[in-house]
């Protein structure tokens, strides 16, 4: 298993497939990197980069040092990732709540990436329907019932029963804790006065149109004159598993029509 030791002292799980332009993909609380299964089809032109973040999966877990946030922790386990795999101007790419590490990472290492991809992104949570989302994961994770919301996710991510039972049993692995503090740190997020820095790096979000608690956050990034915002016909949030294809073709024809150096 390749894993890596931070100099936080964490062992970092991560898988690279394939060679070309890098791609890190961040994953939601609990679902470690899994979710991205079917993302490892762009492989095939893409050097692609799936990792678990600290306290999911089978990355290890410590509370971070005095006075740094957990946010700022899993930044910084990112940031030492990506210097261990020598990547160059990495995209990168954040799902759902993962999206707020991604936005993060790109506000602190803008000039170090080459664009940032978001799936159901936002810059903090302004919808009620959200906000209960993030409740659910707190109260179920004080309650130490990660087999209810790791049979939540993987029921409303899969595409075949293997994928149920992989996501399932994936999610179980996850350190109740460390999900907590993301979902309660996520839920506190607020970048939106910030997204005027990234106004120079190209990006792309990308929402299902049927995802009505979501797209709405689109409004806080159609100011940026390089943010792209599509939207997949008849999808819902699930995008990297449910609807796979149509999101794996639109990274490639985004990236396709870079020029990153």
């Amino acid at each position: 298993m390749p894993t890596f030791e931070t100099s936080a002292g964490i062992q970092i799980y991560y898988e690279t497939y394939g060679n070309g332009q890098p791609l890190i993909f961040i994953h939601p609380p609990l679902m470690g990197h899994v979710v991205f299964r079917y993302q490892r089809e762009l492989a095939a032109k893409y050097q692609v980069v799936l990792y678990d973040l600290r306290g999911n999966g089978r990355s290890g877990y410590c509370s971070p040092y005095p006075g740094v946030s957990e946010t700022e922790a899993h930044i910084d386990d990112l940031n030492e990732l990506s210097a261990r795999l020598q990547l160059n101007h990495p995209v990168i790419v954040g799902y759902s709540n993962g999206g707020l590490l991604a936005l993060e990472y790109a506000l602190k290492f803008k000039k170090e990436i080459g664009a940032l991809i978001l799936s159901g992104g936002y810059p903090k949570v302004a919808s009620l329907a959200l906000a209960r989302e993030y409740f659910l994961g707190i109260i179920l994770m004080l309650l130490d019932q990660r087999d209810i919301l790791s049979r939540k996710v993987s029921k409303n991510h899969k595409v075949t029963d293997q994928d149920l039972a992989i996501l399932f049993r994936y999610g179980l692995k996850a350190d109740a804790h460390a999900v907590m503090k993301l979902y309660w740190e996520g839920l506190r997020y607020d970048a939106a006065n910030q997204l005027e820095k990234l106004a120079d790096l190209p990006m792309l979000l990308l929402y299902g149109s049927d995802d009505k608690n979501v797209k709405k956050h689109k409004k806080y990034f159609e100011t940026l004159p390089k943010a792209q915002i599509a939207f997949i016909d008849g999808a819902l949030h699930q995008l990297p598993t449910r609807w796979h294809r149509p999101f794996n073709a639109a990274i490639d024809q985004f990236l396709a029509d870079l020029s990153i150096d």
